[in-house]
């Protein structure tokens, strides 16, 4: 996706915040905006919109995006619940650094990279979903923990879990390696 320069004041409210002012303190002000920016500007307008949940969800597994797999384990009733559960927590980005890498490395975009599919609360729903493996009670328990911020799945697990296409969701390999410097270069 490319950025449309003409609407970026976000960048420039973003790098106020590397500047003091005269108590010392960081521009945070500055970064809360540049986020509210980004996501009006940048990423509402690229959000591909549903007429309901089940229009999406349907359209995101009939299109080989997400796993009708991890979605069977659930009734579609607790599917709404969890969705509706995740979307009333309120969730707000930290900060610019995190909404601008959300949305560039993990949410769910179309194939051709013009529309996004997801926002953080339906990756964070696809995370429950996928780890909890059917049990609701622990589902509901991650995507609240997602969500707060108490719980983070590993880089690949959060960007794949829930999806058709994905990569795996490990990234890195346990190899058995000696105590010696031979062990080490071989590994």
């Amino acid at each position: 996706m490319t950025d449309n320069l003409n609407n970026d004041s976000y960048i420039s409210l973003n790098a106020l915040t590397k500047f003091k002012d005269e108590k010392g303190n960081y521009n945070f002000k500055a970064d809360k905006e540049a986020t509210k920016q980004y996501l009006e500007n940048h990423i509402e307008p690229r959000m591909k919109k549903f007429a309901s949940l089940e229009e999406k969800l349907a359209y995101l597994v009939d299109n080989n995006y997400y796993d009708k797999k991890v979605l069977d384990l659930y009734t579609a009733k607790f599917i709404k619940e969890i969705f509706k559960l995740a979307y009333a927590q309120n969730f707000s980005f930290l900060n610019f650094m995190g909404a601008a890498k959300f949305y560039k490395a993990y949410a769910l975009k179309t194939n051709d990279n013009k529309q996004f599919l997801e926002r953080f609360e339906d990756r964070a729903v696809m995370n429950a979903l996928f780890l909890a493996d059917g049990n609701e009670e622990l589902a509901l328990n991650l995507v609240k923990d997602i969500i707060s911020n108490r719980f983070q799945p590993a880089t690949p697990t959060f960007l794949n879990a829930g999806k058709k296409r994905r990569g795996e969701y490990i990234s890195c390999y346990l190899l058995r390696v000696e105590d010696n410097m031979e062990s080490i270069s071989r590994a």
